[in-house]
């Protein structure tokens, strides 16, 4: 049986939140600068305060035949004006080494993790 203590003890020691957030919302500006024609269909006129970034879930995806290709992903859905509108996940190795990211900005479509 799976350790949900173990998971939430390495989260915290990775300080998987604050970090996971904070790469979001970096990656998330880098969308903005990189992509404003999508920033105005998406976002309307933007404003920061009507975003929301939260940390949703942890998840540990196990490669049984692999375990070098086993990971941790950190989930923070990007809610602006009280809609979805996207994802961000944060790749780390059991070790605790960020290895990817992934950004998914899909304006409304109900995304399902």
């Amino acid at each position: 049986m799976f350790d949900k203590e173990g998971i939430n003890e390495w989260a915290r020691s990775f300080d998987v939140e604050s970090t996971a957030l904070s790469y979001c919302l970096k990656c998330v500006n880098n969308y903005f600068k990189d992509s404003p024609e999508d920033v105005k269909l998406y976002f309307g006129e933007y404003c920061s305060e009507k975003l929301k970034l939260e940390l949703k879930k942890i998840y540990v995806i196990i490669d049984w035949r692999e375990s070098e290709y086993s990971h941790i992903v950190a989930l923070v859905p990007i809610v602006y004006d009280g809609k979805e509108i996207g994802r961000y996940e944060l790749f780390f190795r059991m070790s605790g080494e960020i290895y990817d990211d992934l950004l998914v900005v899909d304006g409304g479509k109900q995304l399902y993790y």
